[in-house]
């Protein structure tokens, strides 16, 4: 019977040496980082030449790589196309002005 109490003190007590103990207190230092980083020299980071297009819509990127492609022409062609938007253009202005001249119309009547 008393051999059973003692050994159930010995559990229930905590052992001497691990409650004298002290916490550690320091749990972190930079002491010679510094000096390491700058042995190789810190330097600035690289710009890319180009921007990544990862992460970027796929059709708008897709559409990107052909406008550039379309963009790629000789001078006759380069001329053409300037002279064909030219005409274009005077076809929306005369559009738009018959347009006007009857919304005038209406808005006189």
């Amino acid at each position: 019977f008393w051999l059973k109490t003692l050994a159930l003190e010995a559990l229930l007590d905590p052992a001497p040496d691990l409650v004298s103990a002290m916490a550690k207190s320091k749990n972190h230092t930079g002491h010679n980082q510094i000096y390491k980083n700058h042995r190789n020299g810190i330097k600035k980071t690289r710009r890319p030449r180009k921007m990544s297009m990862s992460g970027m819509n796929c059709r708008f990127v897709r559409n990107q790589a052909f406008a550039k492609r379309g963009m790629k022409c000789t001078e006759e062609e380069k001329a053409e196309r300037l002279a064909a938007q030219k005409e274009a253009q005077k076809r929306i202005e005369e559009k738009k002005k018959v347009e006007r001249e009857e919304r005038l119309k209406e808005l006189k009547k």
